[in-house]
């Protein structure tokens, strides 16, 4: 039976698909393991890692891919649902560009910390300037967490004033009806120019959105998006 280090050693050899058989007998190890993977999450470019393999005793050569040894123990690590991961993890939100791998891998799996995460990655966007893209991608994880709490309601609709198409769809995924009035006043306000795709986007995002919360628009309001729309 390999040792969890052994097992955790593999993640460097098997590239960007995770082997399901060598998956499931990490997480069979159970919390045990979880410090291993937590070294080769913190592990950076350049740093000795711990958990870095040996020779490979068939050919006597490394075969090194951490970036995607520490993207799969992100998985790894979401799926133990262990409570010690979730600072970790956010700082590769708060350290990372939006458009790397592991940063789209750490907001995919977060929310599967539910409440655990929540206090932390509140405190995240606290420290995090508005206007960004990683107060983006924390709204994103908050709005997915499967907890209901107002602070997540008012950073969505904070974020709303920012980047409303993002906060238009994680408003949806949220799910409270008490985003309706703010959705709507953004509508109203909006002078989108029809000819512009990427405006034209971004209402329909928003008047999805509100449907979709079970806002219904004034009278006045939706002959002019009808007029706008037939335009």
């Amino acid at each position: 039976m390999p040792t969890a280090s052994a097992l955790v050693q593999r993640l460097h050899r098997v590239g960007s698909d995770l082997p399901n058989a060598l998956a499931a007998q990490i997480i069979g190890l159970g919390r045990e393991v979880a410090p291993l993977l937590l070294r080769l999450l913190a592990a950076a470019e350049g740093d000795e890692d711990p958990s870095a393999p040996e020779n490979c005793t068939d050919c006597g050569q490394q075969h090194e891919n951490r970036e995607w040894a520490r993207f799969h123990a992100v998985d790894l690590l979401a799926k133990l649902r262990e409570p010690a991961a979730v600072e970790p993890l956010l700082k590769i939100v708060e350290g990372t560009p939006s458009d790397e791998p592991i940063h789209d891998q750490v907001v995919e799996c977060l929310p599967k910390f539910g409440s655990l995460a929540l206090e932390p990655t509140l405190a995240a966007l606290a420290r995090t300037i508005k206007d960004t893209d990683t107060a983006e991608s924390l709204c994103c994880i908050l709005s997915v967490l499967g907890v209901r709490d107002g602070r997540i309601l008012s950073a969505l609709l904070d974020l709303l004033t920012v980047h409303p198409r993002a906060a238009a769809m994680y408003l949806t995924d949220y799910g409270d009806p008490a985003a309706c009035p703010a959705l709507l006043a953004v509508i109203t306000a909006s002078q989108a120019d029809v000819n512009d795709s990427m405006e034209r986007l971004e209402l329909l995002d928003l008047l999805d959105a509100h449907a979709s919360l079970g806002g219904e628009l004034p009278a006045q309001e939706k002959a002019r998006i009808d007029a706008w729309l037939g335009g």
